[in-house]
């Protein structure tokens, strides 16, 4: 992903070159920041309000004063997509260096959507034994995150699912996932992973379809059972799964099907003709 020249510090327009942070921070070393990553379409922000309202949950939870109100942070967002393209990732970085409310770095990337073969037919993925610390946290601290996307990587995967210490799958490094058993749509329990707004989405619409619908451990050892899976992301939005490791679940099914067609249908609706949206949920 190729980062735009345009970067927000604080409200303020600076270059790439000053958008550093001291190596000696404990930003750095003890990972004290969080962040939130935010798609960009037509020059349209989604679920601006959704993000920033989880960024300030996330906030709260590593003990970091944000220097500013929801308001205004939508505002740095709104500018920096209006100073770079209008299409992007907006990534939103608050730092604790050592002052009394964190400094907040505001920037765009470039970024490749799944393709549409990958939509059509599923994406393959991987399994990895480890989990995050804190997993409300959207924070800096992504190790078992990074070491699982390597995982993945290695073995052609699109992306590896983390297995905690009870054998239960939690999230994908970067996404949340959701299996389908006995015709029912499943997600892991509250509080064991960070609940994504895309994440959130796909629960609504899925009650709006009178789609079955719970929150359960979903064991590992259970994965002959699963009928369908997909992802959840800012990025993928609903990516279908089609193979596990080494077990294949085949395309993508009907309910698969269903929530990937409602959440592109919702996604649409949130643009108009030019104006700035921002959905509230």
């Amino acid at each position: 992903m190729a980062v735009y020249p345009r970067i927000l510090h604080n409200g303020r327009f600076i270059g790439p070159d000053e958008a550093v942070i001291p190596v000696f921070t404990s930003a750095l070393t003890g990972a004290l920041g969080v962040y939130e990553t935010i798609l960009a379409r037509r020059g349209h922000i989604i679920a601006l309000s959704e993000h920033l309202e989880r960024m300030e949950e996330s906030a709260r939870g590593a003990q970091i004063v944000l220097p500013t109100d929801r308001e205004e942070l939508a505002g740095w967002c709104r500018q920096v997509v209006a100073a770079n393209a209008p299409d992007g990732l907006i990534r939103v970085v608050a730092v604790d260096l050592g002052g009394p409310t964190a400094d907040v770095f505001v920037y765009e990337m470039s970024y490749t959507a799944p393709s549409p073969a990958e939509y059509e037919e599923g994406v393959a993925v991987a399994v990895y034994h480890g989990e995050r610390a804190m997993p409300q946290v959207k924070s800096l601290n992504t190790l078992v995150p990074g070491l699982a996307r390597k995982a993945a990587q290695a073995v052609g995967a699109h992306d590896a699912l983390l297995v905690d210490r009870f054998g239960c799958v939690t999230e994908g490094s970067n996404c949340n996932v959701f299996v389908v058993m006995e015709g029912t749509l499943l997600a892991p329990p509250v509080g064991a992973i960070l609940e994504g707004t895309v994440m959130a989405r796909v629960i609504r619409l899925a009650e709006e379809l009178g789609i079955p619908f719970r929150r359960r451990p979903l064991l590992l050892a259970d994965l002959p059972l699963w009928e369908e899976a997909f992802l959840t992301s800012t990025r993928r939005g609903v990516l279908p799964i089609r193979q596990v490791g080494e077990h294949v679940l085949g395309r993508p099914g009907p309910i698969t099907r269903r929530l990937l067609a409602a959440y592109r249908a919702w996604e649409e609706r949130t643009m108009d003709d030019g104006r700035w949206t921002i959905d509230d949920g």
